[in-house]
């Protein structure tokens, strides 16, 4: 039983070449959602496209680094010239360095905020230019329930620094 349908639909996820971003494309894919798939490993994407196209529709894999604004824009561009819209955008990359606040370096506190908070921002505000002007998007930004609370077991403070902004 379908629950949604998506069906002439463009959704592009992020951090999609493993894990939750995986599922989240599959998903999309499975409600009738032509999927733009985007991460750093293309390698890893194109096994995932055919998988997703298994399924009866289009996937476009991006190989995309979502701190660079360049790649960001040059996915988005892409994304568009081949389905001439994202109706969607699942913002699901992700990074979590551990390590507690008084132990993690700069640069990997830099780096977690990069990829958290900086990216998703790029992400959306290039996929927003194109739902404003098609008068319709939907915009999905992952976060974490570590965003709005604290947490001695697992000591990620720019995980839990960054998810926080997610959520705001």
């Amino acid at each position: 039983m379908s629950l949604f349908d998506l069906t002439g639909r463009v959704a592009l996820v992020t951090g999609a070449s493993s894990g939750l971003g995986a599922r989240f494309a599959e998903v999309l894919a499975k409600q009738g959602a032509n999927v733009v798939i985007a991460a750093r490993r293309l390698e890893r994407l194109e096994e995932k496209a055919k998988k997703i196209e298994s399924l009866g529709v289009e996937c476009l894999p991006v190989k995309c680094d979502i701190t660079k604004e360049e790649e960001v824009v040059s996915a988005v561009s892409e994304a568009i010239s081949r389905f001439g819209k994202v109706d969607i955008l699942v913002n699901n990359a992700g990074l979590a360095i551990g390590g507690k606040a008084e132990n993690v370096l700069g640069k990997d506190f830099k780096s977690v905020l990069d990829v958290n908070i900086n990216g998703v921002f790029y992400m959306a505000r290039e996929v927003g230019k194109n739902m404003i002007e098609n008068n319709y998007g939907r915009i999905i930004n992952i976060a974490s329930a570590y965003g709005a609370v604290g947490n001695k077991f697992s000591p990620t403070i720019a995980y839990h620094t960054s998810k926080g902004a997610v959520i705001n």
